[in-house]
């Protein structure tokens, strides 16, 4: 419906009503519900959740804006009669996951269904609710009222029942919520000025606070504003109490612990790490969250060892995080604490090294893997599909289902995929490098793909020393490029990004178009294209390989060169930096397939630049760890 100008939604005076509007216009169709359609949306999340520091920062984001919606659902839901369609109601429940406490599947937008003429009194009491839970978390962080504009920035829309059946006031809400974010407002009253104030350092849209919240630990030093305070302190339930979220490092070093596990009857390997747990006894008694999955291969008489391995050990094993003035900063009691830090450093560093060393030499990973995956098209998806409201809570039913079953299949033993949001339609967790392809993998092919749009997946390989928030950053961007690569869509960005700056990715379809499935051995996909390069039985391909294929590029390019000699030619090149012939085959089909810098409609390159830099990034960092004991049982 096109509502006339005289009729377009109307603004109030104050600046949080600003962003709600109700829908007046025409009489009603024929065909009429009785109803008035409710759609409450939180915007901004987005950028609440990527600004984070910490992998703590980043879980307790995402657990605030779900939260926050689940209020919204429980106050649309309240009114007699009402019905909510989004999110279907076993989504706004908790459940304990690992170390932490889920919201699970809440999308960040309330769609409901209340009384005729109700529709706006109910939009605008859960817009208020969501404002005032967030309002007290702020003030039970610092004892007082602190303005944070824009969050939570709550916009909603009351479609009365007047204009016509489901369909027609879904398409309605969608265009008034469309045009409303193209509305830019700003508070009034001084709220967005702040002369001579320093900027918070994760969101410097907002100030940061001058004192901090109380109970905030010494080592807390950085500059946050109340919003990103609120954020920080999540997950401290209480004083001496933390339930938070894997580190970086304890992610990157799953595997690792795996292997190590696997080989605590060996006599060198149970000593290193004895060894590495006294030190770590000096400092604190330090708990970390442990990564699912990975408590599966406790077992035998070294249970306690064992424990220890999969809940504290996970940063400490990499011996370059053992330093004097970091441990100080974070662990010293006070500034007359008298402990040698430094030589504690040294003996945790020592330790770990010696437990690599009593591995066979085998360091622990240093790069770990975000992933994001997106369904294409979700909005037309739905919109397609607004033939009642019966149909969109079975397709709210199923992106729960869809999102407990990612949940589930990331937290198998082997995988350990740590989910920071899992929305059904939409996700985002850290893997280890080693597994990453196949947590992807795996979550793409539990979408039911005859009834859910297809999805689009990037992954961003980092290092776990590296700007968290830069790496999400990236990986957004790497998944709206795997999807604006092709009209189709249903994409996987693979991309890396080293300590050093080089970077990289690779963009190809999930799965071939038809005339290029002989590309393909039967069921596969891009990412078992690319996770060959991870095999852990895989030579190391040289770097010198890319410098032949950019010598090279143009005789590969030529046209007139038959495809048999092309591929013949590019499978020797592999063979000779430490490749196989199958890695060669690999990279040629990779080559054929690849969408990123390339036209829609291709251009006959074929020369697999891109996916050779990643491929090489994949057999350098990313290959798998075995188990098999190679040293003498105690």
């Amino acid at each position: 419906m096109i509502i006339p100008p005289a009729r377009f939604p109307t603004v109030t005076k104050d600046h949080y009503e600003r962003t709600s509007v109700s829908v007046l216009g025409a009489a009603a169709p024929a065909e009429a519900d009785d109803r008035d359609l409710v759609i409450v949306a939180l915007s901004g999340v987005q950028s609440f959740i990527a600004e984070s520091r910490t992998t703590a920062d980043l879980y307790a984001a995402s657990e605030i804006v779900g939260r926050l919606a689940s209020t919204a659902a429980a106050v649309c839901a309240a009114p007699a009669g009402a019905e909510v369609v989004f999110p279907v109601g076993n989504a706004v429940a908790s459940e304990t996951y690992g170390t932490v406490d889920l919201v699970k599947a809440v999308p960040n937008r309330v769609v409901a269904l209340v009384q005729a003429g109700a529709g706006a009194q109910v939009a605008a009491e859960a817009a208020e609710q969501v404002r005032e839970e967030w309002a007290g978390w702020v003030r039970e962080s610092f004892g007082r009222d602190i303005s944070t504009p824009g969050m939570p920035s709550v916009q909603w829309v009351a479609v009365p029942a007047g204009h016509g059946d489901y369909a027609a006031k879904w398409r309605l809400a969608q265009e008034v919520l469309t045009a409303r974010k193209r509305v830019r407002d700003f508070p009034g009253d001084g709220q967005s000025e702040w002369f001579g104030r320093r900027l918070c350092a994760q969101s410097p849209r907002w100030p940061a606070e001058e004192t901090r919240p109380v109970g905030t630990p010494p080592h807390e030093t950085d500059v946050l504003s109340a919003a990103n305070w609120v954020k920080r302190r999540w997950a401290r339930k209480s004083p001496g109490e933390y339930v938070g979220f894997p580190s970086t490092g304890s992610i990157a070093s799953a595997p690792y612990r795996k292997m190590i596990l696997g080989r605590l009857g060996e006599a060198d390997v149970y000593r290193a790490v004895t060894d590495l747990r006294r030190v770590l006894a000096q400092i604190a008694p330090v708990r970390e969250s442990a990564v699912p999955g990975l408590d599966d291969f406790c077992n035998g008489d070294d249970e306690p060892l064992a424990r220890w391995l999969v809940e504290s050990a996970g940063h400490w094993v990499h011996p370059d995080v053992w330093d004097g003035r970091r441990l100080r900063r974070g662990f010293a009691r006070d500034q007359h604490d008298e402990r040698d830090f430094g030589r504690i450093a040294a003996a945790g560093r020592g330790a770990a090294s010696t437990l690599a060393q009593a591995l066979g030499g085998i360091p622990p990973p240093a790069y770990l893997a975000v992933v994001a995956q997106d369904l294409d098209g979700m909005g037309q998806f739905l919109t397609e599909n607004a033939t009642g409201p019966a149909k969109h809570r079975r397709i709210s039913e199923q992106l729960s289902n869809l999102a407990a079953d990612q949940r589930n299949k990331m937290s198998a033993p082997g995988l350990f995929g740590v989910p920071v949001y899992t929305g059904g339609d939409d996700l985002l967790a850290f893997a280890p490098a080693a597994t990453a392809l196949q947590v992807a993998r795996a979550c793409h092919d539990l979408v039911p793909h005859d009834d859910l749009p297809t999805p689009s997946t990037a992954i961003l390989y980092f290092h776990r020393g590296a700007s968290l928030q830069r790496a999400v950053s990236e990986v957004g961007r790497l998944l709206h490029d795997a999807k604006a690569s092709h009209p189709a869509k249903h994409a996987l960005a693979v991309g890396f990004l080293r300590r050093s700056g080089a970077r990289e990715s690779t963009i190809q379809p999930w799965v071939p178009a038809p005339e290029l499935a002989p590309v393909y051995s039967t069921g596969d996909t891009a990412a078992d294209l690319l996770r060959v390069f991870a095999d852990e039985t895989g030579r190391r391909i040289s770097p010198r390989l890319l410098s032949d294929l950019t010598r090279d590029a143009e005789e590969f390019a030529d046209q007139h060169l038959p495809e048999e000699l092309y591929e013949a030619e590019l499978a020797r090149l592999v063979v000779r930096h430490g490749g196989t012939l199958a890695d060669g085959k690999n990279l040629a089909s990779l080559g054929y397939l690849e969408r990123a810098g390339r036209p829609t409609s291709g251009d006959g390159r074929r020369t697999p630049e891109r996916a050779a830099r990643v491929a090489v990034f994949l057999r350098q960092e990313c290959g798998q760890m075995s188990d098999q004991s190679a040293g003498a049982k105690r």
